[in-house]
């Protein structure tokens, strides 16, 4: 989910506590131009109030971020959804608000 996207769906469920957020930038390519302050400037310009962090590969030896071997995602924006009980609903290459929505909302009606 990019970011103006990330932005809409938080604030639609910005009063829901059955609803938590965490964005993870990781960056597997553009070392120099993906970095935590950049990540930082985009949580500002799109104020975003949910946790976000950075997630480095190896440029040398172009090894993707722990975090993108375990998830198995790929590109950017990546989305994954994890329903109440820690079970992976949706782990894609981008997601609408309106189908994060739904997704969100058939869990949150459980």
């Amino acid at each position: 989910m990019g970011f103006p996207t990330l932005k809409k769906i938080t604030q639609e469920y910005a009063n829901n506590d059955q609803v938590q957020f965490i964005a993870v930038q990781t960056v597997f390519e553009g070392y120099r131009f993906n970095t935590p302050d950049k990540l930082r400037q985009n949580q500002v310009k799109y104020s975003l109030k949910i946790p976000m962090a950075h997630a480095a590969g190896n440029p040398d030896t172009h090894q993707a971020p722990p975090i993108m071997r375990s998830y198995r995602s790929g590109g950017t924006p990546w989305t994954v959804i994890i329903d109440p009980g820690g079970i992976v609903v949706y782990n894609g290459f981008h997601v609408e608000a309106d189908q994060a929505k739904d997704m969100i909302d058939r869990l949150i009606r459980r």
